[in-house]
């Protein structure tokens, strides 16, 4: 069964959000009925951190790969 690309919809991107939270531990993140507006600027900000932290983890993981 095909997966719902998170970018989809922003609750789609708000449900992937909460589950990576939970898996990390600690606090446990639950939706609530209180609604807030969307902040598309910092969403923005958010992703290309995730994405340039992830990428510049990748590369360390594939420089001590081929150090080996």
């Amino acid at each position: 069964m095909p997966t719902v690309n998170i970018f989809s919809e922003p609750k789609e991107l708000q449900k992937w959000a909460i589950k990576l939270a939970n898996a990390c531990g600690g606090t446990q993140v639950e939706r609530t009925m209180i609604l807030a507006k969307p902040k598309p600027d910092k969403i923005a900000m958010l992703m290309d951190r995730f994405v340039n932290d992830h990428n510049e983890n990748t590369i360390a993981i594939l420089n001590k790969l081929e150090e080996e």
